[in-house]
């Protein structure tokens, strides 16, 4: 779930909001400067979901890789290092 708060209200407040990031998992907070967008505080995992989405190589790795899944074309571990 997204919050927004006005940046007054993050500067007396980051302890609170950061630790509630925290437990959200996948939450961000909107901060606003005079009711507008200035910045985004994103919860590490939320940030890493963002870097994997952006990378373009490795989102077509995964999808190739859910494909071959799919097609059933996988091979065991232990064949691969025999």
């Amino acid at each position: 779930m997204t919050k927004i708060a006005p940046v007054s209200y993050m500067r007396a407040h980051l302890p609170e909001m950061i630790s509630s990031l925290s437990k959200r998992k996948n939450g961000r907070i909107i901060i606003t400067r005079n009711g507008t967008v200035s910045a985004v505080l994103v919860s590490p995992e939320e940030l890493e979901t963002l870097e994997v989405l952006a990378d373009k190589k490795l989102m077509l790795s995964l999808l190739k890789a859910e494909e071959d899944e799919r097609a059933n074309r996988l091979v065991a571990h232990e064949d691969i290092f025999k």
